[in-house]
């Protein structure tokens, strides 16, 4: 599980960073490493060069961008990942359910209320782990965690996923169609067959323009012409119960 902390102040940061860790000693069913920003920003950059977190630790009260502003530029990101909200003022539980936070704690953290809150994540985060989807390579048979699969793309008699991780997983040679080919991935909602040769995870789509569909905010995949509309429609559905989406 991917966590990011961020907080304007660095004791605070350094606080929830050791009960973190404390944490961890008690999971040993559950790595992490979690990574540390002092600011919206650096955290935004970051998430553009290395990708999203899976949840995300934000003090409210911050300058230039507080917590709540950073939340909702996730939400527009099309990042859907969970939110913990930390704060010294009960005044923004209706803001912080606007963006779908995933829990909201009162400053000072105590050990126990922090705890329960991470235990329910990490129960969050292993139900979406186990949606998971059957690969056959040349080798072995993969099982990929639906969550992990950027998108699918014929190649030759192949189909290549491409992986979260930047890896990316040749099937074994098949017949017939591409369509047929990928069809424990159109199983799952949050896929859509785009043209002949792609299949892309709607949940890491971040952006739609009138030639592409743009994956994790750099991979554009071609649109066919006169789709444009259709997957516009297909990807705000997708999200109308799961985040914010951006449409140019």
């Amino acid at each position: 599980m991917r966590i990011a902390v961020c907080d304007d102040e660095k004791p605070e940061l350094e606080k929830i960073l050791e009960l973190l860790r404390n944490y961890n000693r008690t999971r040993q069913d559950l790595a992490f490493t979690p990574s540390a920003f002092s600011c919206a920003d650096e955290l935004l950059n970051f998430i553009d060069d290395y990708g999203r977190f899976d949840l995300y630790i934000l003090d409210i009260i911050m300058p230039e961008m507080n917590g709540i502003q950073l939340g909702s530029a996730l939400r527009e990101r099309g990042d859907n990942g969970m939110i913990v909200y930390l704060t010294t003022s009960p005044d923004f539980a209706v803001d912080s359910y606007n963006i779908e936070a995933f829990h909201y704690l009162l400053k000072p953290i105590g050990a126990v209320p922090f705890f329960s809150c991470l235990d329910r994540a990490a129960e969050h985060f292993t139900r979406l782990k186990k949606n998971t989807v059957t690969i056959k390579t040349s080798r072995s048979v993969r099982m990929i965690p639906v969550l992990d699969i950027l998108y699918a793309e014929r190649v030759r008699r192949l189909v290549s996923y491409h992986i979260y991780d930047g890896s990316v997983i040749d099937s074994a040679t098949f017949n017939g169609t591409f369509q047929n080919a990928v069809t424990p991935l159109l199983e799952h909602r949050e896929f859509l067959l785009v043209g002949s040769s792609f299949v892309v995870n709607l949940r890491h789509v971040t952006e739609i323009t009138k030639r592409y569909l743009i994956i994790g905010g750099t991979c554009e995949i071609s649109i066919p012409r006169g789709k444009y509309e259709t997957y516009k429609t297909e990807w705000s559905d997708y999200w109308l119960n799961n985040g914010g989406h951006y449409v140019s």
